[in-house]
C-alpha cells in the first residue's frame, strides 16, 4: 500500500436512495456533493475521486453494501467503520449539526485523522456467508414477531370473551412463524454442511459452543479468514476490555467496549453458562474468579474470551477440542 498521504480520503454518508460524499479536490477545495444510490451515481463518484481514493463509510444495515462492493470491484479501496466509533469521534469534536452533509464531512475528518493512522480495508464476504447472514437476520426479526404474537395469545387467554376470528388469526400466525423459522434453520444448516461443515464441526467440538454461535462465528470471521488472531476479533465484536482511570482519584469499574456485534456477544454470554459446567478450562476460570469475589458478569466475559480463544485454536490446528490446544 502507498503512503497514506498519497491517498485521497473520501467521507461518505449513505442512505437508502442517495449518499453524500465529502473530499478535498486537486485544488485543495472541500467538495461536498449528494449523489444518487445507483450505478450512474457510483460512476460519477469514481470520476470525481479517482483511483487513489480511500472511501470511508459507516456500516449502515445493508445500504452501504452495493456502493462498497462496486467500489471494491472497480479498484477503489474502501473502509467500513462501526457507526459508534464515528459517533464518538463526532462528539469529541463537538459537532452540533445533524445533517447528511455534516455527517459526510465528519466521516471525511475521521478518515484523515483516525483511519489514516491504521488503514484496515474492507473486503467483501463470500456469497455463502452473505446468504447465512440474511437467513439469520430474517430469523431474528421473525423471532421478535413470534414473541409479540405469543404474548398476545397469552393475553387473550386471560379474557372471558375472545372473538373467534381473532383467536384463529393469532393461532395461525404463530404456526406460520414457527414454520418459517424452521425453514430458515434448515436452510442455514444446508448451507453450512455444504460449504463450512468442517469448520462447523470443529466449533461444535468445544463444550459450551452451540449451533447458533458456531454459525455466527463463521459469518463474523468469514470462515476464520477475516482475522489473523483472536485479539483483533475480540476488538471487532466489542469484547475487549476498557479501563476507566485518571490519576490516583478516578478509578472506575472496567467495562468491555461494546462497539461491535451485540448479537454475537449475547450468544457468547449464553454459551458461557453452559461452558462453566461442561468445559474443563472454563470450569477452572469460573471457580478461580468466583474465589476472588469477581462479579458474575465479569466471570461471564472471561469465559466468553476463553471460548473464543478455543475457537481460534481448533481452527488453527484443524483438530477438535482438546486440553492440549485449549
Amino acid at each position: 500500500m502507498k503512503n497514506c498521504k498519497d491517498f485521497k480520503f473520501v467521507g461518505i454518508d449513505i442512505s437508502k436512495k442517495f449518499f453524500d460524499a465529502c473530499f478535498v479536490d486537486a485544488k485543495g477545495q472541500l467538495v461536498q456533493q449528494r449523489i444518487n444510490q445507483n450505478l450512474k451515481g457510483y460512476r460519477l463518484l469514481a470520476s470525481m475521486i479517482g483511483e487513489d481514493a480511500i472511501c470511508v463509510m459507516e456500516a449502515t444495515s445493508t445500504y452501504h453494501l452495493p456502493l462498497a462492493l462496486w467500489l471494491y470491484n472497480n479498484g477503489i479501496q474502501v473502509v467500513v467503520e462501526n457507526p459508534l466509533k464515528i459517533k464518538r469521534f463526532s462528539q469529541m469534536h463537538l459537532q452540533r449539526h445533524k445533517t447528511d452533509k455534516a455527517d459526510a464531512k465528519i466521516i471525511y475528518e475521521y478518515g484523515t485523522t483516525v483511519v489514516s493512522k491504521k488503514i484496515v480495508l474492507w473486503l467483501p464476504q463470500s456469497a455463502t456467508v452473505q446468504e447465512l447472514q440474511q437467513c439469520d437476520s430474517l430469523s431474528q426479526r421473525l423471532n421478535k414477531e413470534l414473541t409479540a404474537i405469543t404474548n398476545t395469545h397469552e393475553a387473550l387467554a386471560q379474557l372471558d370473551v375472545v372473538n373467534t376470528e381473532v383467536r384463529r388469526v393469532v393461532s395461525d400466525t404463530i404456526k406460520q412463524l414457527k414454520k418459517a423459522l424452521n425453514q430458515l434453520d434448515k436452510q442455514m444448516q444446508k448451507l453450512i454442511k455444504k460449504h463450512y461443515n468442517e469448520t462447523y464441526n470443529l466449533l461444535l467440538s468445544i463444550p459450551g459452543v452451540g449451533s447458533k454461535t458456531a454459525v455466527m462465528l463463521i459469518c463474523q470471521t468469514n470462515n476464520f479468514t477475516k482475522f489473523d488472531n483472536v485479539k483483533k476479533f475480540l476488538s471487532y465484536i466489542g469484547m475487549s476490555p476498557r479501563t476507566y482511570e485518571s490519576g490516583t482519584s478516578v478509578k472506575g469499574k472496567g467495562h468491555i467496549t461494546k462497539v461491535g456485534n451485540g448479537r454475537l456477544r449475547s450468544l457468547l454470554y449464553m454459551c458461557s453458562w453452559t461452558a462453566k459446567r461442561s468445559n474443563p478450562q472454563c470450569v477452572s476460570v469460573y471457580e478461580n474468579m468466583r474465589k476472588q469475589g469477581k462479579p458474575e458478569k465479569v466471570i461471564k466475559i472471561a469465559i466468553a474470551h476463553k471460548l473464543l480463544r478455543q475457537a481460534f485454536g481448533v481452527i488453527k490446528h484443524q483438530k477438535p477440542f482438546s486440553m492440549e490446544i485449549a
